[in-house]
């Protein structure tokens, strides 16, 4: 009876072993950048970062016909064989395999007028202003962060105008400009009365392409009549220019403020492109 029960109790812990989950094993890895095409067409060129060895095998998914792709190696060529002209982004998804590996990426074609912010990543300033202790000096245009700002200078003023001018490190055809006024929590800082912005190709020879006025006192859509810093203020002034602008420099010109002190601050500055 023991030697049965032994038997048994054996039994069950072979079953019992035999049953666990196994461990998978690696398969590797490949990554695809998605991919973003232009309303009119054209192609961009990705490369797969694998650590695999085996060749690559893509297929678009069906129903994106003015899709295209092509490999050579570890590079792949995304194609838009047609315009958009639809009213909206289209999407299609590529799907890879790779040994025993299988991802995807997505391919976006732009639609005709669409607008972008340009990326500001490696954008920077300089001008006649600024209190580089207080707000985050002139990096703090190109954040999203409305609590960091340039600030003019109050340790060593000078008089107005205040200028600062901006390099993007390419040429862009710039249609509208942002800029983002100062915040504290809600509390928004109209603290720039008047700012025209100009634009150059050159950083020598620039052309006046708009700029706004915000005074106080100022009306708020409810009949508020506002005096000074507070959350009625709007976040942000977008400058609508007449027509494209081709710019590698702009240049924000300060020629009023709404402070007795004449100080002012700008949160950001933002230009954006069409298709």
């Amino acid at each position: 009876m023991k030697k049965l029960s032994y038997l048994l109790l054996l039994l069950l812990t072979v079953i019992a072993y035999g049953c666990t989950e196994t461990e998978q094993p690696y398969v590797g890895y490949i990554v695809v950048e998605d991919a973003v095409l232009p309303a009119s067409g054209g192609s961009t060129i990705l490369t797969a970062d694998t650590d695999i060895s085996s060749p690559i095998s893509i297929e678009v998914e069906k129903g994106a016909d003015w899709c295209t792709i092509s490999i050579d190696g570890n590079e792949i060529t995304a194609t838009a064989t047609q315009p958009n002209t639809g009213l909206d982004s289209r999407k299609a998804i590529v799907y890879l395999r790779c040994g025993y590996r299988e991802e995807t990426f997505t391919v976006t074609q732009q639609y005709e007028g669409q607008q972008y912010e340009v990326d500001w990543s490696d954008w920077t300033a300089s001008g006649n202003s600024v209190q580089a202790n207080d707000g985050g000096g002139y990096p703090s245009l190109f954040t999203e962060e409305r609590t960091t700002f340039w600030h003019s200078n109050y340790s060593e003023p000078v008089p107005l105008p205040y200028e600062i001018i901006i390099d993007m490190q390419e040429e862009h055809t710039c249609y509208k400009f942002r800029i983002g006024r100062r915040a504290y929590g809600a509390i928004n800082y109209p603290s720039v009365k008047t700012m025209e912005i100009y634009s150059s190709t050159d950083n020598e020879n620039f052309t006046k392409v708009g700029g706004f006025t915000f005074a106080l006192p100022w009306t708020a859509p409810d009949g508020t009549v506002v005096t000074g810093n507070s959350a009625l203020i709007p976040g942000l002034e977008d400058i609508m220019l007449e027509e494209p602008v081709t710019a590698r420099y702009v240049k924000l010109v300060i020629t009023e403020t709404n402070t007795a002190n004449k100080t002012c601050q700008v949160s950001y500055f933002k230009a954006y492109e069409k298709n």
